[in-house]
């Protein structure tokens, strides 16, 4: 997840207008997450050392405003607002925590959506990604003990859906790409919240 190519040069050229342009752009795609309703959202995750790719997953994510239920092949997670439940199904563990904003980060590709207000420096360029015209949000952290140091956000400019996040923590990077995004979604609070009578023989660990 993680690697930084930031010039030091370029950080200090950055003009205040264009950080205000940048948090307006993410200002208007979050407000458009957040009209959509509950959210389903289907992606596709690679993670990086560096430039080297080390593996990809794809799956899914329903949000419902700080909640979201996240699944891959290889981990679900629930996250009711307090309570986050990691499964792996691999090992049959599930990881039960009451999470700190820097450990969602690590799960919540979708993080940005609270943190990108403060401690970031913020920059905007005019790009393109697989053929669509976007606003390139690049976020810069300005404490060290943050641990997302690094993010780009590509936001579509015919309408502000977000279309690819990248999240620097260390020297590794993870870019999540948006494949589907469909608002207007009607989750229970359920979807949520762990569901042990699926998994009976899972074992619970609760670290909190």
């Amino acid at each position: 997840m993680k690697k930084i190519i930031t010039c030091v040069i370029c950080l200090f050229c950055l003009s205040t207008s264009q950080a205000k342009d940048g948090k307006k752009i993410l200002d208007e795609a979050v407000e458009k997450i957040f009209k959509s309703g509950d959210v389903n959202i289907g992606f596709s995750a690679t993670s990086y050392n560096g430039t080297s790719e080390q593996n990809s997953t794809s799956g899914k994510m329903c949000l419902q405003g700080r909640r979201f239920y996240f699944e891959t092949p290889e981990m679900l997670a629930w996250f009711d607002g307090k309570t986050q439940w990691c499964y792996v199904p691999e090992n049959g563990e599930v990881n039960i925590t009451e999470p700190t904003e820097r450990e969602l980060q690590v799960v919540n590709p979708y993080c940005f959506l609270d943190i990108y207000k403060k401690d970031y420096k913020i920059n905007v360029k005019n790009s393109t990604l697989r053929g669509q015209e976007t606003y390139e949000v690049h976020l810069i952290a300005q404490k060290a003990t943050m641990d997302a140091k690094e993010m780009y956000i590509d936001v579509r400019t015919s309408d502000y859906q977000i279309l690819c996040i990248r999240i620097r923590q260390g020297n590794d990077w993870t870019r999540l790409a948006i494949t589907s995004f469909q608002g207007g979604q009607h989750f229970g609070d359920s979807t949520f919240e762990f569901p042990i009578e699926k998994y009976p023989d899972a074992e619970l660990i609760d670290l909190r």
